[in-house]
């Protein structure tokens, strides 16, 4: 695919919207038409494009949230004002979708849904809404979580920042129109059991948002643990003549998140942890192959958080490569992957790459020893979680069990990590 070939991603904003239930945190899902264009028949968070009407300046000057403060919650890598725009578009979407509306106003219920079917109808603008209603937008509610970028092989493509919000005291979701067909309340778990026993179809960007608030108990700690930190630079460096490590700073989608990927082999590649869907840390792994002259062949995985896993379906459907990874890993994926046996060697890469099962951390977690013991790609073993990451519980005398083996296995290897030490 030619750089002229390649669709821009339109600017988009979803919204994950929260509540207690009695077993914990639960997320709104709708279900859209399997006669969409878009992710038809998947169960998503409401959300849609950004429209040119967002960045009215009467919507800014309503916004509890400043430019500059909308900025810097998303990791600083849009200027203010189109920060802010996608904080507007975020709560637009959720008000259109699903009847919720972040705002302070004295208009009456029957108002605010007569102004909500008006805007559907597109007979209004947000901006008009807010002037006619007296709107304080709560945009300060919405707290950011990360960004997912449409794979460049997609003909209808997007650039979406995710965002948390509770659903307000007293609001109930209601749904107008035809982009939703159903609509359910569901722990992050019990959606992602959905989906791994076929009775949900999740997207990427949705699987992957509910496994990172799997463990979540409050939207404070949303705030606290996950949502995004300074985005950094790709970084690469020549760890031997067989291996490169490519920090990728957003793992997870996240900014202020670094994962080291790893670029296996010399002319035939396996690319380890791929976890940053956001673009060009996967341009640059491509890159770099390219630029050796050779190219990736195959995908592997030290395990399926967020932050290790999240790049690899958009790199594996653009070359058209295989994804591997650990025993059960693929019930927690929306796309098929080739489970790999302990002790295997994967072929894909003209350098050995075996599989070692290294579980504790989680039952799929994988190391990979390179060249025959000369270094290996530890994963998480080491300790070090996702910077911006809320994690379940361990088994410790799995894990100490793990790195044993490991080291019986590689005594003399050079230990490469999931992600830097910052």
């Amino acid at each position: 695919m030619t750089p002229a070939e390649v669709v821009q991603p339109r600017p988009a904003a979803t919204v994950v919207l929260l509540r207690p239930g009695s077993a914990g945190l639960e997320v709104l899902l709708t279900h859209r038409p399997a006669t969409m264009a878009f992710a038809g028949g998947a169960h998503v968070f409401p959300g849609g494009r950004v429209d040119a009407a967002d960045s009215d300046p009467a919507l800014a000057a309503r916004s509890v949230l400043g430019a500059s403060d909308a900025a810097a919650g998303l990791g600083g890598d849009l200027a203010p004002g189109i920060a802010l725009t996608a904080h507007v578009a975020a709560l637009r979407e959720l008000f259109e979708e699903a009847g919720v509306l972040l705002a302070d106003t004295a208009a009456s219920p029957a108002r605010i849904g007569e102004g909500r079917s008006a805007l559907l109808r597109g007979e209004v603008t947000l901006a008009d809404l807010a002037i006619d209603l007296d709107l304080t937008l709560r945009t300060d509610l919405l707290v950011p979580l990360s960004r997912w970028v449409t794979p460049v092989v997609s003909p209808r493509r997007f650039d979406t920042r995710f965002f948390a919000a509770a659903l307000p005291d007293g609001a109930e979701p209601s749904f107008e129109g035809g982009e939703v067909v159903g609509a359910a309340w569901l722990r992050p778990i019990d959606a992602l059991v959905a989906m791994a026993d076929g009775h949900l179809v999740l997207w990427l960007p949705t699987s992957t948002t509910l496994q990172q608030l799997q463990h979540v108990t409050s939207l404070e700690q949303i705030r606290e643990h996950l949502s995004p930190g300074r985005l950094g630079e790709v970084g690469v460096e020549r760890v031997s003549a067989d291996v490169a490590r490519i920090v990728m700073p957003a793992g997870g989608g996240v900014a202020g998140q670094p994962v080291c990927a790893y670029l296996v082999g010399r002319r035939r590649f396996v690319l380890v942890d791929p976890g940053d869907p956001t673009g060009p840390a996967l341009e640059r792994a491509i890159d770099l192959a390219t630029e050796r002259g050779g190219s990736i062949e195959a995908i592997a995985l030290s395990h399926v958080d967020p932050d290790h896993a999240a790049g690899a379906e958009s790199i594996a459907e653009r070359l058209g490569i295989p994804v591997i990874a650990g025993t059960g890993a693929g019930r927690w994926l929306p796309y098929v992957v080739r489970e790999a046996a302990d002790l295997e060697v994967i072929h894909h890469a003209d350098v050995a790459l075996q599989v070692i099962r290294t579980p504790g951390l989680r039952p799929d977690h994988l190391a990979f020893i390179v060249g025959g013991g000369t270094s290996v790609i530890s994963g998480d073993l080491d300790g070090v979680r996702g910077a911006r990451s809320v994690v379940g519980a361990v088994d410790p005398i799995a894990i100490a069990a793990s790195r044993e083996r490991l080291g019986r296995l590689a005594p003399a290897a050079f230990r490469l990590p999931g992600h830097p030490r910052i």
